[in-house]
Formats: structure tokens, sequence, C-alpha cells
């Protein structure tokens, strides 16, 4: 008869419980899915919100931040060089508009580049972080265990 390996049992640091529970597991236990005949949604419980994963950022943040005013001095730009091209000029109003264009620009590619870098180095070390962690059910104490 073979000699079957016993699973290590994990104790909570703080009070000694064995009944620590992944955060992973957690999550799942307490997110349901519902769905009617007019309705449909996700229903979660107090400790699944608590235990839910990290989430990646959205770009749409910097589409609504930075498009409008892109747009909308593009069109000045557009409006001020084609169109009145001596008045324009002659104020200087095109190469100010011309400044502000290049700064809303700047600032749409470097929100996305901080976007981009996020998701590409950050969110897998706080993703790998959430799914080796484990909390104790009965003090509430999060450990970190990594094998």
């Amino acid at each position: 008869m073979a000699a079957t390996g016993q699973q290590v049992a994990y104790q909570c640091d703080q009070c000694g419980s064995p009944e620590i529970i992944a955060l992973s597991v957690l999550y799942e236990q307490g997110t349901r899915n519902f769905s009617g005949r007019f309705t449909s949604g996700v229903s979660q419980s107090f400790a699944a919100k608590a235990a839910s994963p990290p989430k990646t950022k959205m770009y749409f943040r910097p589409f609504v931040l930075w498009g409008p005013p892109i747009v909308i001095l593009s069109f000045w730009i557009y409006a001020g060089v084609f169109f009145q091209p001596t008045n324009a000029l002659r104020g200087g109003a095109v190469v100010i508009i011309l400044g502000l264009w290049l700064i809303s620009i700047t600032g749409f590619i470097l929100s996305m580049r901080k976007i981009s870098r996020y998701n590409r180095e950050v969110y897998p070390h706080l993703h790998s972080d959430w799914a080796h962690t484990f909390m104790c059910r009965r003090c509430g104490k999060y450990s970190l265990i990594r094998q």
C-alpha cells in the first residue's frame, strides 16, 4: 500500500485557526449571476466585494477627458488657418490654439501610456498577490501565502 502525501494545513498567524480560505474562493462563493424575464445582473455578498480581484484600467477615461478639447481645438485651428488666415495670424490666435492643441495631444498620449504601463507591468503582480492571498474566517486577517 502506497503512502499518500498529506496536504499542508495552513493556520492563521494571529489566532491559530485552520479556517482560512483563499480570496479567489471567497469571491466565487459570494458572487451569483441572476437573470429573469426583465432583469439580469450580478449579486455579491459583502465578503465577495471585499475579496474581489484587482481590475485593469480602462482606456475610456482619456478619450472622455482629452477628446473634446482635441476636437474643438482642431476645428479652431482648421477654421483659423483656412478661412481667415490673415486675421488669425495677425492676432496670434492660431499659435495659442496650436499650443493648447499640442498640450492636449501630449496629455492624451501620456495618459494612454500610463494606463498601458499599469495594465502591462503593475496589474499582473497585483493579480498574482490576490491569487495567493488567504483570509482567516475567524479573525479576518489576510495572509499572503506563496508555495
